[in-house]
């Protein structure tokens, strides 16, 4: 997978994503630099086989100081901001830390001769399209919000680096909706996704609002392609080992609505939610599954998990 004795970078190493690559990287023996923040990252969620480096990729003199002083193969990064409805009021933190972020990593990993970077991206970036069933890699990115813009905004400097031959390789991995354990037992306090929102309303016995109930879907509310946290890291493993470039979907090719998420949430449960029925949130399309078949032909990867696995497994790391 990497030269002998370099090391691979994991960017916002400290995070949900972030932590369970880390995990995935030195299970196959890799040797492992965390660089994070700690604004949003655990750093007990590292793996103690990792060498774990606080500092923020909006720090120039901090990273520079990790390329100068260890030899990568290549680079994960994790490290952004990812929350649609912030980054609606707080613009300014997005793009400094997702787009800046981004082109102060290319600039140490071009100095530095790093060959290989796999990108965390989202399907955020694709533009709404209520005709479409499934979204593939070609369809038209058009971001409704700015944590989108974002996204593609750096996935557009990463081309325009490829492109002009300052870098190598490129995997540009857009992540549906992610869920579940990867057995770290990760807890976002914080988190604004679907998933801790609806355990933390089980266990607090909280009202959970849904978000627009006339949206044009079956039953009114949102859909969205929900994969597993392991299978998105075994994704990034398959991206670092495949040479070459490209971007990629990774979710499941099917979807869930926000009722049928409830429904799932009870089922496995056994207990009742309280619902409120709330306006729409800006910047939230009504649908958004993968089309990931690209992904299983040129990675050889394919979900294995199932939206019971991710429920179950949110159940029992936020109880």
């Amino acid at each position: 997978m990497t030269t002998m004795n370099k090391k691979i970078l994991v960017t916002g190493g400290a995070g949900y994503i972030g932590s369970a690559a880390a995990q995935a990287l030195i299970k196959q023996g890799e040797s492992v630099v965390v660089f994070d923040d700690l604004s949003h990252g655990q750093q007990d969620k590292v793996p103690p086989q990792a060498l774990f480096i606080q500092g923020d990729v909006t720090d120039t003199a901090a990273l520079a100081k990790v390329f100068n002083e260890h030899e990568f193969s290549a680079v994960l990064h994790f490290a952004a901001r990812k929350s649609v409805e912030e980054s609606e009021s707080e613009p300014t933190a997005y793009f400094r830390t997702n787009v800046t972020g981004t082109l102060n990593l290319l600039e140490q990993m071009v100095q530095h001769g790093v060959s290989k970077l796999v990108f965390s991206s989202s399907a955020a970036v694709y533009a709404p399209d209520a005709t479409l069933t499934s979204f593939s890699e070609d369809a038209t990115t058009a971001p409704i919000n700015i944590y989108g813009q974002t996204k593609l905004m750096a996935e557009d400097i990463i081309k325009s680096y490829a492109r002009t031959g300052q870098l190598p390789e490129y995997a540009i991995l857009r992540y549906f909706n992610v869920a579940g354990d990867a057995g770290l037992s990760y807890v976002e306090q914080d988190a604004k996704n679907i998933f801790p929102l609806l355990v933390r309303a089980l266990r607090e016995e909280q009202t959970f609002k849904i978000f627009g109930t006339d949206y044009p879907t079956p039953d009114g509310t949102c859909v969205r392609d929900y994969i597993h946290l392991s299978d998105l890291v075994a994704a990034h493993v398959a991206a670092l080992s495949r040479a070459g470039s490209g971007t990629y979907n990774l979710g499941t090719q099917n979807g869930y609505s926000v009722r049928q998420l409830i429904a799932a949430f009870e089922e496995v449960s056994g207990r009742r939610l309280t619902i409120e029925e709330a306006p729409r949130r800006a910047g939230d399309p009504a649908a958004l599954l993968a089309d990931a078949s690209k992904a299983k032909e040129e990675l050889g990867w394919q979900p294995e998990k199932t939206l019971k696995d991710m429920v179950e497994s949110m159940l029992v790391t936020y109880n």
